[in-house]
């Protein structure tokens, strides 16, 4: 086993998340995307006929969470990305009321009517949730050296916000902490003073819903 050469490959995964060599989402994506998709087949072909609570449960039970394992490291920020995602959801949405219609607009109006947001926006409340929960060394995550607050209040600034993060690449520009680090500037100081990390997150849902 000593002398064994270490395979080159293109993406592996790690912790349950695919890391890829070029750095993108397209593999993990799609692969948590198939995972989710069987899990809704699965509930189609067995629970059918049983009422919409329970479709709504076992959805929140057994798809959903593939399709958020982890999403604050690998939340993606390409359209195809996030079209594969939401895609999942949308097709539950339809299966847990029983509407198929092709009305345009009428799936967003479905999520609505089950005050579902989007898996977009439940990914960025998680992310920011746990910058927060990072800031206040609520977690075993450190701020690297390069994250630090404005010296001095600005009309655009104040002691809660941080200066945004400088990047070259936009695979770096949109990383945890840059991506997030410009959400969290752009919300109320109200919002950032709250008293616990559930008070965040839920300060946080209503704020962008």
């Amino acid at each position: 086993m000593l002398d064994h050469t270490l395979e080159k490959v293109d993406h592996y995964p790690y912790l349950g998340v695919e890391i890829s060599s070029d750095l993108n989402w397209n593999h993990h994506v799609a692969k948590m995307a198939g995972k989710a998709q069987r899990a809704l087949g699965f509930i189609r072909r067995n629970l059918s006929n049983t009422p919409q609570q329970i479709k709504v449960q076992m959805y929140q039970a057994l798809v959903r969470p593939h399709l958020e394992y982890c999403s604050s490291a690998w939340d993606p920020y390409t359209d195809k990305n996030i079209s594969q995602i939401e895609m999942i959801q949308r097709r539950a949405a339809r299966f847990v009321t029983g509407i198929y219609s092709r009305e345009p607009g009428k799936v967003t109006k479905i999520l609505d009517d089950l005050e579902w947001p989007t898996l977009q926006q439940r990914r960025k409340v998680s992310r920011l949730g746990l910058l927060y929960k990072t800031i206040n060394n609520e977690v075993a995550i450190d701020l690297p050296e390069y994250i630090q607050r404005h010296a001095r209040n600005t009309r655009q600034t104040h002691d809660q916000t941080f200066l945004q993060v400088r990047s070259r690449t936009k695979v770096h520009q949109n990383s945890f902490f840059p991506r997030t680090i410009k959400e969290w500037n752009d919300l109320p100081p109200d919002i950032l003073t709250v008293g616990t990390a559930s008070q965040f997150r839920t300060a946080v849902s209503s704020y962008i819903h």
